[in-house]
């Protein structure tokens, strides 16, 4: 068996109820499902970066080939939106 030891930590009340119910529900201790659900949150893997070198954003006249750099912003700003809902 794995050693544990323990963590005294302070959470709101209603937290806890719900740490509860999602416990109850999966059949196993409160202890257990937090355990579990801390892993699986460090267990995420990164996003690579992105390798941006010798790239030129195309100008708002750009070809159907390519985005314009207004494109491109919007992209960005959904990337950086979509970064702050996953921390």
């Amino acid at each position: 068996m794995t050693e544990t030891v323990n963590l005294t930590i302070k959470i709101d009340p209603a937290l806890k109820e719900n740490i509860k119910q999602l416990a109850l529900e999966n059949q196993i201790s409160m202890s257990q499902e937090i355990v579990q659900r801390l892993q699986a949150s460090l267990e995420t893997h990164p996003h690579p970066a992105i390798d941006n070198q010798d790239l030129t954003e195309a100008s708002p006249e750009a070809s159907s080939e390519g985005l314009t750099s207004a494109e491109v912003k919007q992209i960005r700003l959904l990337l950086k939106k979509q970064g702050k809902k996953k921390k």
